[in-house]
């Protein structure tokens, strides 16, 4: 009998909310008919409140039977119980004073139209308390659990308790302890409910009581969480059989713990990079080719920081026509730009307060400027600021004050200013991180030009791809190359958009008279004509490095020089060896591999590479070779292709060898250590 109530009682959750909204909706109506005087809406009224009175009596009874269900805290069911007999008992008491004619009775209708939507907040705050625990209605936002090293993170702590208390906790809490468990703290965990220890295994199966109710189909009573509820994630539950398979260690830290293949990556998701950079890249909306046209139109040099990142780089150094029109120009996608060089321009203080809008920049370069302390009052809109340029200016220890307010400042540059020595010291005393740059003058003096840019959405083409080249200063002349040779002022110049139909290596320089030449810029550009189907990688790149594994050859993504941006496939003392299917039989002729070299995190270009040839997939012939040599000393992060040319062959599968060196050279800091190669393309034409 008490199971058929209790099975009745499950109907609470049907009934619960009606009386909630009907009592809303006459409260309403009683306003409008009041406001309006509208004496036709007594009898909707009356009736709505009717309609309360009887649900206010369903909900009430199969909630009360409900509560016969073990696992509520005595006290919080009490509490609610109680509190929804008053609401349903003043509910009909509400209906009956409407109804009434005595004078007396009907002055009585307001006070306790009022009581009765008291007693439903409270009713549904203490039902809230039960169901998804303390201060439901009132609850405080928790402050975001970030890991920033996963390796040192607490396993249980910053792991595992957050799917818990996301998922498990509303049903396992001190007010609601379904089947007798609580899951707030570990031990609690560990005490079990009503069916025993939670982790333990259950005789005669492989995993825990608690694996085990999380493995059941969706439709089971027993499954966890109850279907209705959020449901863990494949992440999530493979996070928790890790856990309990070692042990269910509520110290350890993850780098205790053995985590490879799979859950290394998994874990590595939990990671988040805090920094500025991160930060406002995540939230970057993308800007539209046709606005970066128009700003470059208007004179003003602009780039991103790459093809996948929409944050900007503003550069109007040396412009002496800097005016509220050139900056408000800037103003649609401000938020996008990130650093803004302002340096040996016209820029003064009557120009600062248009900066406004600029509110996310982390650089901002001022050298050589009109501006003085009167800046001060606008430095406090750049919240993420971390450096600023000042060298040269007019400023004084007056800006100090203001600079406090930008508690991010990593650098500022105060070379050739009027900021005493006791000025310097008070900026370091209300910023103790702050490197207060005390450096020459030829430092920021514009006398080599910055290299040109090199401008195309992609790397690699199947028929023709058109680019562009971009000099930051002008009236300066641009001159390029295709073969990759050293550009110089005798080399083709550039006049205007350039057409690729074949593979280039694309140099370019800046020249400026009376100016010394930039360094050249440089940027591959690969045809590739043939499909591939599939690359088999015969070697395990290492877990960290290992982007999508085959496809990461195939993808025609260029890995950058930040080689943990996913586009790499990184060998750690051992050599690549993978197989390419194409779609269908082609003739080649050249080989071609991408590759990156950063010799201070161990990363070396490949000493040579192989290239065999089969039509069957088994039976391989070798049909190239190419010595790339050792590396001479350098610290010199960079990348590039290197090609082999080969008979032209007809093929289906390409087996590539890339040999590493596995060692660091004798020059290295390490010599000896285990090295790396980074592979992110094979191009086959």
């Amino acid at each position: 009998m008490i199971q058929l109530g209790i099975q009745i009682g499950h109907l609470h959750p049907l009934f619960v909310h009606l009386p909630i909204g009907i009592i809303m909706l006459a409260f309403v109506l009683e306003v409008y008919s009041r406001l309006r005087s509208k004496e036709s809406f007594h009898e909707v009224i009356e009736f709505t409140l009717l309609v309360a009175g009887v649900t206010a009596l369903l909900s009430l009874g199969t909630g009360w039977l409900l509560g016969e269900e073990s696992g509520y805290d005595a006290d919080s069911l009490f509490l609610h119980r109680w509190m929804a007999v008053a609401f349903t008992v003043t509910a009909i008491l509400l209906y009956l004073v409407k109804r009434s004619n005595i004078a007396w009775v009907r002055k009585t209708y307001i006070p306790t139209f009022l009581v009765v939507l008291a007693l439903i907040s409270l009713t549904g705050h203490f039902g809230g308390n039960m169901t998804h625990g303390e201060n439901y209605l009132f609850i405080e936002e928790k402050e975001e659990l970030i890991i920033t090293n996963i390796q040192e993170a607490q396993v249980y702590a910053q792991v595992i308790q957050p799917i818990l208390n996301d998922k498990c906790v509303s049903c396992h809490n001190a007010n609601k302890a379904k089947g007798g468990l609580l899951m707030s703290t570990p031990k609690e965990i560990l005490k079990g409910g009503d069916t025993g220890s939670l982790l333990d295994t259950i005789s005669g199966h492989e995993q825990s009581l608690f694996l085990e109710r999380v493995h059941l189909p969706l439709d089971n009573d027993d499954h966890m969480p109850p279907k209705g509820k959020a449901q863990l994630t494949n992440n999530e539950k493979a996070l928790l059989e890790w856990w309990i398979a070692n042990k269910n260690c509520f110290e350890c830290k993850v780098n205790e713990l053995p985590s490879e293949g799979e859950m290394m990556t998994i874990l590595t998701t939990l990671e988040q990079d805090t920094s500025a950079i991160a930060v406002l890249t995540k939230g970057a909306i993308e800007v539209p080719q046709e606005w970066l046209q128009n700003v470059r139109a208007a004179g003003i040099s602009v780039q991103t920081l790459s093809n996948e990142n929409h944050l900007l780089i503003v550069n109007m150094a040396s412009m002496n026509s800097v005016s509220e029109a050139s900056l408000e120009v800037l103003e649609e996608y401000a938020a996008n730009i990130v650093e803004l060089d302002l340096g040996f321009s016209n820029f003064n203080d009557d120009l600062m307060s248009e900066l406004k809008p600029f509110k996310n920049l982390l650089k901002l370069k001022l050298q050589h400027t009109n501006v003085t302390d009167a800046i001060g009052k606008h430095l406090g809109d750049f919240e993420w600021l971390e450096s600023l340029n000042l060298y040269g200016t007019a400023v004084t220890d007056n800006v100090v004050p203001a600079l406090k307010e930008n508690k991010r400042l990593k650098n500022i540059y105060l070379w050739k200013t009027d900021v005493s020595e006791d000025g310097l010291a008070q900026l370091q005393q209300n910023l103790p991180n702050v490197t207060i740059q005390q450096i020459g003058a030829d430092v920021f003096k514009a006398t080599v030009l910055d290299p040109p840019t090199i401008i195309s959405e992609r790397s690699f083409f199947s028929d023709s791809l058109t680019i562009a080249i971009e000099s930051l200063f002008d009236g300066s002349e641009i001159y390029y190359t295709l073969n990759g040779s050293e550009p110089t002022a005798s080399s083709l110049k550039y006049e205007g958009e350039i057409t690729l139909k074949t593979t280039a290596n694309v140099k370019a320089i800046a020249i400026k008279k009376e100016w010394k030449p930039s360094h050249s810029a440089e940027r591959t550009f690969i045809k590739n004509n043939i499909a591939y189907a599939n690359v088999d990688l015969l070697s395990v790149p290492n877990e960290k490095y290992k982007g999508q594994e085959g496809k990461t050859l195939m993808d025609q993504k260029r890995g950058s020089i930040n080689f943990v941006d996913g586009n790499w496939l990184g060998f750690e003392g051992k050599h690549l060896n993978a197989v390419v299917e194409l779609k269908e039989k082609n003739a080649i002729s050249k080989v071609s591999i991408g590759a990156l070299s950063a010799p201070a995190s161990w990363i070396f270009y490949p000493t040579s590479f192989v290239v065999s040839v089969s039509n069957n997939g088994t039976n391989f012939k070798e049909v190239g070779r190419k010595d790339l040599g050792n590396e001479e000393p350098n610290a010199e992060v960079k990348l590039t292709f290197f090609d082999l040319d080969i008979p032209t062959t007809d093929a289906k599968f390409v087996k590539l060898s890339i040999k590493s060196p596995l060692k660091n050279p004798d020059w290295h800091t390490d010599p000896g250590g285990k090295s790396w190669i980074f592979i992110d393309e094979v191009v086959l034409n």
